[in-house]
């Protein structure tokens, strides 16, 4: 069956991701059958710290990020405190974007359901700013897959062995060889269009359905939306 392929690419601490995540949730709910997604990472925090010492954030300092993510989260209708960056702040993106990998890796391999791997990073990104935990931490990348019944043995040996980093840096590689801006990005059929940062949904919802349109122009109803 033919698909439209996208892959989905965003940083597991990123507010923007996590506040357009219900667009990719509806998108996925209404074509399902005909789109699909592989999930890549783009670690635009590659260092945190830096970011505070002598970075972007720099003048704002943690508790001024606090209240950034506070507002966009808002903007949006999710309630969060921002308090992630304050509390226990992860250091880097790429210790959560390693974990992500290698539940993926796992995922094509067959070690654990169809799915489980975007469920780990939607939850992921929950217990960041939702719950305010730090998921660069080992402890809570493992008690999360635990959580979604995905084994802490093939995860950690993956983290251990190196090759979750080093899938992540393929993601690397290949965001330089795409022109991948930041988080989050849709790229489609390989490079036919890209979506980056906060679009508006029908933006989405329009290219999904034209690409769809493509594979089965009888399928969808002029003027058909979500």
């Amino acid at each position: 069956m033919a698909h439209v392929d996208i892959e989905y690419w965003s940083d597991p601490l990123c507010i923007w991701a996590y506040v357009a995540q219900p667009k990719l949730e509806r998108v996925l709910d209404e074509w399902g059958r005909e789109v699909r997604v592989t999930y890549h990472v783009v670690p635009v925090f590659g260092s945190v710290v830096q970011r505070f010492r002598d970075g972007k954030w720099a003048a704002a300092g943690p508790r001024g990020r606090a209240e950034t993510t506070k507002r966009v989260a808002k903007n949006h209708g999710f309630d969060v405190s921002g308090a992630c960056w304050v509390e226990d702040c992860p250091t880097t993106s790429w210790a959560a974007g390693a974990a992500l990998k290698a539940v993926f890796a796992m995922e094509a391999a067959g070690q654990i359901p169809p799915g489980r791997g975007a469920k780990y990073q939607l939850q992921m990104r929950r217990r960041f700013f939702d719950e305010n935990q730090n998921v660069a931490r080992r402890a809570v990348q493992l008690e999360l897959a635990e959580a979604l019944e995905i084994p802490r043995g093939p995860l950690a040996q993956r983290l251990d062995d190196g090759s979750a980093l080093a899938a992540l840096f393929e993601d690397h590689e290949r965001r330089q060889r795409v022109g991948i801006q930041g988080s989050p990005t849709y790229v489609f059929d390989g490079g036919r269009a890209m979506l980056y940062g906060n679009f508006s949904e029908d933006v989405l919802h329009a290219t999904v359905s034209e690409l769809v349109r493509g594979l089965h122009p009888e399928a969808i109803a002029p003027g058909t939306k979500c």
